[in-house]
C-alpha cells in the first residue's frame, strides 16, 4: 500500500459512445495507480488506471481545464477548476507513468469436477477456479449448500471474461480482471482511510420516495412481502457526497501506517512484481488458444459445408428451405459486405457539420454535429473498422437501430462506410445523458420512477415484438434528453429470437443485473429484459443495483442461490411498486410478467408527463 499523493473532486468522463456524460468523481493518485470514487467517503472505486499503463497525459480543449489519460484501451477526461489544479495533477501523474505491458489473460477449461461433502472442497477444480474461489467471499458454507452454484458461477465469470477479451482485445482483459478481481486493492485503500481518518458521523438515513397516497393498504401479496434486497449499508451513502461530514484532511506520512499495513503494502507491491514477470508468458499462452480455437472453428465450418454438400446432394430435388445465417458466424469478409447493404453511399461531411468532438478512443471518435439538413443536433460515432476486432457486433447494432425506430429508442438516422475502413454511424443527441447519473444527483420519487418505468417498458414491448432482446438493460444504457424523453441505448448485446432459435444461451450482459437462468447458463428468452428492469427500478429506489458491494464472484453466487432479491426498506413502498418489482423478478421464468403484462400494470399508471423528469436534469446546468 503506497501513500496518497494527491486527491480531489474532479469532473471525469470516459471515451464511447455516451462521452459526452461528465461525472463528478473523487480521485485519490498512489505511486501506482489512480482511483476514481463516487464521493469521498466511498472506499470502493468505480474505476482504476494503473500508472504503468498510461501511455500518454495530454491537455485537451474540451474544457478550459481539461487533461485526458490514455491507456492502450481506454481515454480518460479529466476537468479541473483552474491552471494550478490542472498542471498539479498532470505533472504528478505524468512522472509516475510508464509505458505498460500487455494485460494478462484468462484460461478457460473443460472440467469434470465433484465435491466431497465430508471434506466440504471440490475436487479436479483447474488451478485458476481455485485461486478465483480462494480470492472470493464464497464461504465453506455456500459451497456445501449449493456446490453446483458454485460451479455454475466459476465457470460463468472465467467465460465472461473470455468473451471480453475477445471482443475488445487483451489489454482490456487486465482491466477487467483488475476492477472484479482485485478486491484487496479496494480494501487496502478503505483500510488506508479508516486507519488515518477520525470516526465519522454516520449519515443521516436517505428518505425513501414517498407514496402519492398516505394510506398504505393491508394486503400485499405474500412474494411483495418477502421481496428487499439486502445490500451491506454503508455509513455514508455514496451516492451523495453532501450526506456525510467532510474528513479532515489526511495525513500522507508513512509513519501513520502500523505494522500490518506496511506487510500489506509489501504484499502487494510483490505481487504486482510477480504480476508482471507472467504477463508476456500468459499472453503467449493465449495467442495459442486463440489460434486453436481458430483452428476448431474453420474445421468446424469445413463439416458443416460439406454436410451441407452431402445432403445437397441426396436432396436435389427437394425445395430448399433457406436459413437465415447468424452475423456472429460469418466471416470478416460477409460481415463487410452485410455492413455495405446497410450504409448509405456518399460523403457524410456534406450533410453533416461536426461541432464539438466530446470523445475519442482507440477505436475512433464522438462528435456532437449539425445536420444541415435540419439545422438540428447529432451524435456522430466515427469509428476505424480496422481496429475493431468484432465487426459483427457494429453491424447487430445498426441492423437493430435501423428496425427498431420508435419514440423510446435511440434512433439510428443513418450511416456511411468512407474509403472501407472510416464508418460514420448519426444517431439522435441525447444532451441528458444516462440516467445513472440522475439517480447520482436526485432522489427520485415513486412517480418519477413509475415514469421511466413505462418509458422503457414501451421501448422493450416495441423490440420483444420483433423479437429482439436487448440483454443489457440497466442505468447506463437509458438515455433522457432535455425535455424528459427516456429512451433505450447501446444495442452491441442485443440477439434476434428466430424458428430456429427462439431460445438464448450466450452470457452477455451486465452481472449485477443479470437474471438468474443467465447466470446459471440456462436457455432464456425475452423476460431476461424484464428481470433487468426490475433491477433497475430497485437502483431508482435504493441508488444502486443488488450487491453491488459483494465481491464479483459472491455477487453472481447470490443471484444464482437467492433467487428474488429483498429490498432494505419494503416497508416504505407502495403497494403498486412492490407489485411491480414482484412480478419483474420472479425466478419462475413462466410466472415473469411480459412487457405487454406490464404496460397494463397498476404501478405503471401511476406515471405522469415526460415533463416531471426534466428537473432531474437540472444538476448538469
Amino acid at each position: 500500500m503506497s501513500d496518497v499523493i494527491k486527491e480531489g473532486y474532479l469532473s471525469v468522463k470516459e471515451d464511447g459512445l455516451r462521452a459526452w456524460i461528465w461525472s463528478k468523481r473523487y480521485c485519490v493518485l498512489r505511486d501506482q495507480a489512480l482511483t476514481f470514487h463516487r464521493n469521498e467517503q466511498s472506499g470502493q472505486c468505480v474505476a482504476l488506471i494503473f500508472l504503468k499503463e498510461i501511455t500518454s497525459v495530454t491537455r485537451t480543449d474540451l474544457k478550459p481545464y481539461c487533461f485526458e489519460t490514455a491507456t492502450k484501451d481506454k481515454t480518460y477526461y479529466i476537468a479541473c477548476k483552474n491552471d494550478e489544479e490542472l498542471y498539479g495533477w498532470m505533472d504528478e501523474i505524468y512522472n509516475r507513468s510508464t509505458v505498460g505491458a500487455s494485460g494478462p489473460t484468462n484460461f478457460v477449461h473443460e472440467v469434470h469436477v465433484g465435491f466431497d461433502p465430508h471434506t466440504g472442497a471440490f475436487t479436479g477444480l483447474p488451478d485458476q477456479w481455485t485461486k478465483l474461489l480462494k480470492g472470493s467471499a464464497i464461504t465453506a458454507e455456500d459451497a456445501a449448500k449449493n456446490p453446483q452454484a458454485v460451479l455454475d458461477v466459476l465457470e460463468f465469470y472465467t467465460e465472461q471474461t473470455k468473451r471480453e477479451a475477445e471482443e475488445y482485445g487483451s489489454s482490456n482483459l487486465q482491466g477487467a480482471v483488475e476492477r472484479m478481481s482485485d478486491d484487496r486493492w479496494d480494501a487496502l485503500i478503505q483500510e488506508s482511510k479508516q486507519t488515518q481518518m477520525p470516526p465519522q458521523r454516520p449519515a443521516p438515513p436517505r428518505p425513501a420516495p414517498p407514496p402519492p397516497n398516505a394510506k398504505r393498504p393491508q394486503d400485499v401479496h405474500d412474494m411483495m412481502n418477502d421481496l428487499s434486497i439486502k445490500t451491506p449499508k454503508s455509513p455514508i451513502d455514496p451516492r451523495y457526497p453532501g450526506y456525510g461530514q467532510k474528513s479532515p484532511a489526511r495525513t500522507t506520512s508513512i509513519s501513520t501506517y502500523d505494522d500490518r499495513i506496511m506487510q500489506e503494502r509489501e504484499k502487494l507491491e510483490i505481487e504486482l512484481l510477480e504480476r508482471e514477470k507472467k504477463l508476456k508468458e500468459q499472453e503467449r499462452i493465449r495467442e495459442q488458444q486463440l489460434q486453436k480455437e481458430r483452428e476448431r472453428e474453420r474445421q468446424r465450418e469445413q463439416e458443416i459445408r460439406e454436410r451441407e454438400r452431402e445432403k445437397a446432394a441426396q436432396q436435389v430435388s427437394a425445395p430448399k428451405k433457406k436459413v437465415e445465417q447468424r452475423i456472429s458466424t460469418m466471416t470478416e469478409a460477409q460481415v463487410m459486405d452485410q455492413l455495405r447493404s446497410v450504409v448509405t453511399a456518399g460523403d457524410p461531411n456534406e450533410l453533416y457539420k461536426k461541432l464539438k468532438r466530446v470523445g475519442q478512443g482507440a477505436s475512433g471518435s464522438v462528435y456532437v454535429a449539425l445536420s444541415l439538413a435540419t439545422n438540428t443536433k447529432v451524435a456522430i460515432k466515427q469509428m476505424d473498422l480496422s481496429s475493431q476486432p468484432r465487426k459483427d457486433l457494429i453491424v447487430t447494432e445498426i441492423l437493430v437501430m435501423k428496425e427498431s425506430q420508435h419514440p423510446n429508442i435511440v434512433n439510428y438516422l443513418d450511416s456511411f462506410l468512407v474509403r472501407n475502413n472510416d464508418l460514420w454511424v448519426i444517431m439522435e443527441y441525447m444532451e441528458g445523458g444516462a440516467l445513472t447519473d440522475v439517480i447520482d444527483n436526485n432522489t427520485m420519487t415513486e412517480q418519477q420512477i413509475a415514469t421511466v418505468c413505462r418509458e422503457t417498458t414501451a421501448g422493450l414491448h416495441h423490440l420483444h415484438s420483433q423479437n429482439i432482446l436487448h440483454r443489457d438493460i440497466k442505468s447506463d444504457n437509458i438515455l433522457l434528453n432535455a425535455h424528459g424523453q427516456v429512451k433505450i441505448s447501446d444495442f452491441g448485446f442485443c440477439a434476434r429470437l428466430t424458428d430456429q432459435r427462439n431460445k438464448r444461451a450466450t452470457m452477455v450482459g451486465t452481472p449485477y443485473w443479470m437474471a438468474p437462468e443467465v447466470v446459471k447458463q440456462k436457455e432464456y428468452g425475452a423476460k431476461v429484459d424484464i428481470w433487468s428492469l426490475g433491477i433497475m427500478a430497485i437502483e431508482m429506489i435504493e441508488n444502486e443495483p443488488p450487491y453491488l458491494d459483494e465481491e464479483p464472484l459472491k455477487a453472481l453466487y447470490l443471484i444464482a442461490t437467492n433467487g428474488t432479491p429483498t429490498l432494505k426498506n419494503p416497508e416504505r413502498l407502495s403497494r403498486e411498486l412492490k407489485s411491480f418489482l414482484a412480478v419483474c423478478l420472479c425466478v419462475d421464468v413462466r410466472s415473469r410478467a411480459t412487457a405487454e403484462e406490464l404496460i397494463h400494470h397498476e404501478f405503471l399508471k401511476k406515471a405522469g408527463p415526460l415533463e416531471l423528469l426534466a428537473p432531474l436534469l437540472k444538476f448538469k446546468k
